[in-house]
């Protein structure tokens, strides 16, 4: 038998090439749908035909195909196989039964042709493929299945509505369950973790406070895991590993003996002087301890003047030193306060001379708190820059001030997470003694989601 096979665009265009090659006695083996080139695209019809080197005779039988033996010319007008029911076909002279003259032979049977049911995972008991026995005149019809190849607009319509209306539903339960329900996947080790899409929500949420990407995403990592898990909860997880990014210092810390003193270093306009008389009268007038002020800030214009003011109206004493060499007479001048706090001129980090004068100024004052005072609108990576270039003169604490000026967060969050240095003080107004608090790690965090001040 000569085989061979061929595509076409339908079953009609593959008969004609069939006929054209092999003839009317070519008959069609098997046939399937292809994708069409290699990315696919629209489907062809792939068919397997054959003719045989010898005629049918001689007790020669065609061969069948899984659809039984499907003649060319009997399927062009009617005949058995795809197109069209059983025909009876000619029953060769040497299989009629000897029994009986052939004038009064029955009538040839059907050919075994099994009806093409879509496939199935577990075929239906009442689709499977039969073959008609010799008793039976006709074959049962094949059941309608469900998912049949051509069906109706109205049809189509009302799956694409039943198929939205679906989505909708599924939507309205995700978004309105609680506890909330994560997506989970299993990473190399096994453990179990919400989906990607879940935790990139709450990276957002920290970026838009402009908290750095990688702090965010590091920060969302050490709280992954857990099925299960409620808003609230989720909220508490987000908290807590944020405000242990987040150290602060405490209140300033007295000595029973000796004056505890307090060091205001910082650039120029960064509010050192104001938070320096914010929290003397907050000592003097809230905690009634005995405050000394001493200043070395005699660049500015009317600096001296402004503290002497101050120092008048709070009745504290007040000490002016113009070199280091001034320094220690004039902390034995405030031997008797329980604070003392020392104002220093405000230094560029990038002038060198400034910076050194500033170094050997605290180098005599060995102050028990260095607060480096730094502005909340000051981008972060300037607030980087800074505190590495002060830490020469022993930086132990950071204080943020002109938080009512900003609506955004994320740069105060990204240098302390980032140094670990403990923050004393916000400062979110220019009102004294009142726009002053003490730095809590909660309240910060909650500024910093809410992206508000107060």
């Amino acid at each position: 038998m000569h085989i061979k096979k061929f595509r076409a665009k339908s079953m009609k265009e593959a008969l004609v090439q069939i006929k054209a090659e092999l003839g009317d006695e070519a008959m069609i083996l098997s046939h399937n749908k292809v994708p069409k080139g290699l990315f696919g695209g629209s489907e062809e019809i792939e068919v397997t035909a054959g003719v045989d080197d010898e005629p049918f005779g001689a007790g020669k039988k065609p061969p069948l195909s899984d659809f039984g033996p499907i003649r060319l010319d009997a399927a062009k007008s009617g005949g058995p196989g795809l197109y069209g029911p059983p025909r009876p076909q000619p029953t060769l002279a040497a299989e009629q039964p000897q029994s009986m003259p052939p004038e009064e032979a029955p009538g040839p049977l059907p050919p075994n042709v099994r009806p093409y049911f879509p496939p199935r995972l577990t075929p239906r008991p009442s689709e499977q493929p039969f073959a008609a026995s010799p008793g039976q005149s006709a074959q049962p019809a094949a059941p309608q299945s469900r998912f049949s190849a051509k069906r109706t607009p109205d049809e189509i319509a009302e799956l694409k509505a039943d198929v939205h209306e679906l989505k909708d539903l599924v939507k309205n339960v995700l978004t309105s369950a609680s506890p909330r329900i994560l997506s989970a996947s299993r990473d190399d080790a096994g453990v179990t973790t919400a989906g990607d899409m879940e935790w990139d929500a709450f990276v957002k949420r920290l970026t838009d406070a402009e908290v750095k990407p990688e702090i965010a995403r590091k920060l969302v990592n050490s709280i992954r895991g857990g099925l299960q898990i409620t808003d609230a909860e989720l909220e508490d997880k987000l908290f807590d590993a944020l405000s242990e990014q987040f150290p602060v210092s405490g209140p300033l810390k007295l000595k029973k003996d000796a004056p505890v003193v307090v060091a205001f270093v910082g650039p120029t306009g960064s509010g050192k002087t104001t938070t320096l008389a914010k929290l003397a009268a907050y000592c003097c007038m809230n905690k009634s301890k005995r405050v000394s002020i001493i200043t070395a800030d005699t660049y500015r214009i009317a600096a001296i003047e402004q503290i002497k003011t101050f120092a008048d109206i709070v009745n504290v004493g007040l000490q002016i030193v113009f070199s280091p060499d001034d320094m220690q007479a004039a902390l034995e001048a405030c031997g008797d306060s329980d604070v003392i706090f020392v104002d220093n001129a405000g230094r560029s980090q990038r002038n060198k001379e400034h910076m050194e004068e500033l170094r050997l100024l605290m180098d005599v004052l060995r102050p028990d708190e260095t607060h480096l005072v730094l502005s909340a609108t000051t981008k972060d990576s300037d607030l980087l820059d800074m505190v590495h270039r002060y830490r020469n003169i022993k930086v132990n604490r950071l204080l943020f001030t002109k938080l009512d000026e900003t609506t955004r967060l994320g740069n105060i969050f990204n240098v302390v997470s980032d140094l670990g240095i403990p923050v004393s003080y916000f400062t979110v107004g220019q009102s004294v003694p009142d726009d002053i608090e003490l730095a809590q790690a909660g309240k910060f965090v909650k500024r910093l989601m809410e992206g508000r001040v107060r």
